[in-house]
């Protein structure tokens, strides 16, 4: 652990961690740098290993893919698809976005139309070969791709969940031409049954691939000493940068996924089990359930676009530290998601920013403090803040104040609506959770949305706004396989000799993968979906294998137990096996636990304070390091936590205890 480094590179700063010894941590936390993210990485490591360090191992969180995406500046594709179904990414699933809406506008696939190449073969739903592939046909799609000048090529064929063989045909004849295309094809990403599913995961694959790939071999000439250098998915597991160069939609979550895994982490070092996570940092905030373990699902939606990927259920809304307030068109005030990111960021940071954002609110009134940013390392302009906001209440015909006040409650709504919905609108309630604020502005919003969702308790970690960095720490190597089997669960589980020889194939293919010894610890774990006979779509539940004959025990009975408890009721009907995923895991290092701090009391005793408008007008409020309280320390509210990588408010009616060096709040009677 001692020569492990962590990244996590954001749209505003990039965090880097490294443990050391006596039980601390070495932290560094720097600005972007969009236009190469591996330019702030490389300046972040040389920060704290040393201009030419040697030997130790990086794992970082990426948001490139993500950002592509969003910014829609991925590479030109082609889609090489079965004849007939060139149309299925406009097709799409007819759903509306929006169901009120009168004019809907559906999000446009990553590729042109002109792009997509029906390619003549066919496989029956079993995967039986229906019209063969032929040699001749390859190579009309081959030089009809080269015809296209593209940079990538997906590959999607009808059923090649069931029989990959002409997608293997495809593939291999598109990666042997001296073009040198980024090639995916659909089987290899994804065992997913769906063609519009398959072709959305397999194009969006090929679209950040070329982008993915550039920035890896930047990333690695940047860090020439890394032993290894890995990537964290969006499932919360590292994998090495080769996998996640082949297929980066694996990584579309990935930065945020770190901080869901230290926050857990750090839940579970106070006793907590049973949480909500807020990780608000420059651009956006990302909340996501925890209840016990991380559930990891296989559909994703990034800006419209959908993928079959396995992510942790992840809710991302456009408020961060540095979204923008505007008046809009009907003159009401808004509030992101548009953001000033690292460049030229909020008003505050003196960096050319003139549009108020979310920080500049938070300084006007106090609850961020001009002296302390980064430690005091970066001084924000408190006059720069209060021009910015007066210049839009002017608009409003309003003042600086009541506007500020209106900002951070518009940005708290925002968040709120997406605490619902992982919370609400899927069956739990908010008040049975603990909400882990952390990210540069967690700490500033997290008892404010506690307070609009009844919630009673909120945890602060060690280093809030270095967490998804931290999390990268502990996070394990990890991989998911997917099998489609669309069978009767009786007949599968019938045919015991065929079901034993697919389990142990995947396996066996995770320890080839894992790079695994039968010593090393290997963690497996398999999940059925299942579903009644007509129904659209599948319940996942967990499997496990019978101890003594080596056989998948029944999941009937847990099936049906979810079925009831989500829709009230059992059906008289046959069970389908819709398809098993393993999951595989591989030697977690140790969470980095700092020791706790001494404390100064002297130094508590004589904190300041000043006046803070928690929304109601100056309060007098006292302003504390974080590293003058001890473990067990309790202090009443209101009280400002000031420390390198985030601020935390504690306001009236709450009490702050230090437990385990993190920071639990709680309301009082």
């Amino acid at each position: 652990m001692a020569r492990r480094i962590g990244v996590d590179t954001g749209g505003t700063f990039t965090d880097v961690v490294m443990p050391r010894e006596q039980g601390r941590l070495r932290v560094h936390k720097l600005l972007s740098t969009p236009a190469d993210p591996s330019e702030a990485i490389g300046a972040g490591v040389a920060a704290l290993a040393g201009a030419s360090p040697a030997g130790f191992e990086l794992v970082h969180g990426t948001t490139v893919a993500t950002n592509a995406l969003l910014e829609r500046r991925g590479a030109r594709l082609a889609l090489v698809i079965t004849a007939g179904f060139e149309d299925v990414l406009w097709l799409g699933r007819q759903a509306r976005p929006d169901l009120y809406a009168l004019h809907v506008k559906m999000p446009e696939p990553v590729l042109a139309r002109p792009d997509v190449i029906g390619v003549r073969e066919r496989l029956g739903a079993a995967g039986e070969v229906i019209e063969a592939l032929s040699p001749a046909e390859v190579a009309r799609v081959v030089e009809e791709v080269a015809s296209l000048g593209v940079d990538a090529v997906a590959v999607c064929t009808l059923h090649a969940w069931a029989n990959p063989a002409h997608e293997q045909q495809l593939a291999r004849a598109l990666r042997e031409h001296p073009a040198g295309w980024h090639v995916s094809a659909s089987h290899e990403i994804s065992g997913a049954f769906r063609e519009f599913e398959r072709a959305s995961t397999a194009s969006i694959n090929a679209y950040v691939g070329p982008l993915m790939a550039r920035y890896l071999e930047r990333l690695r000439r940047r860090v020439p000493g890394a032993r290894t250098l890995e990537v964290l998915l969006s499932h919360g597991g590292r994998a090495d940068v080769s996998f996640a160069a082949a297929q980066p939609v694996h990584t579309v979550l990935s930065g945020p996924a770190g901080g869901v895994v230290g926050a857990l982490d750090a839940a579970r070092e106070v006793g907590i089990e049973r949480i909500m996570t807020l990780d608000m940092g420059g651009t956006s905030s990302d909340v996501c359930l925890v209840d016990g373990e991380l559930e990891v699902r296989e559909d994703a939606v990034i800006d419209g676009l959908s993928m079959v990927v396995p992510v942790i259920d992840i809710v991302t809304v456009g408020a961060g530290g540095g979204s923008i307030a505007y008046r809009d068109a009907g003159g009401a005030l808004r509030v992101g998601p548009r953001s000033a990111g690292a460049s030229p960021g909020p008003a505050c940071y003196g960096r050319g920013g003139s549009e108020p954002t979310v920080t500049d609110a938070h300084l006007a009134l106090g609850t961020l403090r001009s002296d302390r940013f980064l430690g005091g390392e970066m001084a924000l302009d408190t006059r720069a803040a209060r021009e910015a906001l007066a210049a839009l209440a002017a608009e409003l015909d309003t003042d600086g104040e009541v506007l500020a006040r209106g900002v951070l409650a518009i940005a708290d709504a925002a968040m709120a609506r997406a605490l619902k919905v992982v919370s609400l609108e899927r069956g739990h309630d908010p008040r049975d959770f603990t909400l882990v604020g952390f990210g540069g502005a967690g700490g500033l919003h997290a008892c404010r949305l506690a307070e609009a969702l009844s919630m009673r308790r909120v945890l602060i970690p060690q280093h809030p706004g270095l967490l998804s960095a931290r999390g990268m720490l502990g996070a394990r190597r990890r991989r998911f396989y997917r099998r489609t089997l669309l069978a009767s669960l009786d007949r599968v589980l019938a045919s015991e000799a065929a079901l034993r020889e697919m389990l142990q194939r995947l396996e066996a293919r995770a320890r080839d993968d894992l790079g695994s010894s039968p010593d090393e610890g290997l963690e497996l774990g398999w999940e059925a979906g299942l579903r009644y006979q007509g129904q659209s779509f599948e319940i996942v539940v967990p499997v496990s294998w019978c101890a003594d004959a080596r056989v998948l025990d029944d999941p009937r009975e847990a099936f049906e137990a979810e079925h009831e408890r989500l829709y009230g009721y059992r059906a008289a009907r046959e069970i389908e096996l819709v398809g098993l995923r393993l999951g595989a895991s591989l030697g977690a290092p140790a969470w980095p636990e700092e020791l706790a701090s001494a404390g100064d009391a002297r130094a508590l005793a004589a904190a300041t304070t000043t006046g803070v408008d928690f929304g109601q007008g100056p309060e007098e409020t006292r302003i504390v390091e974080r590293e003058w309280l001890k473990e067990g320390q309790r202090l009443k509210g209101p009280v400002i936590i000031t420390e390198y990588s985030a601020t935390t408010v504690v306001p009236r009616g709450w009490e702050l205890r230090v437990q385990r060096s993190h920071l639990v709040l709680e309301r009082e009677e």
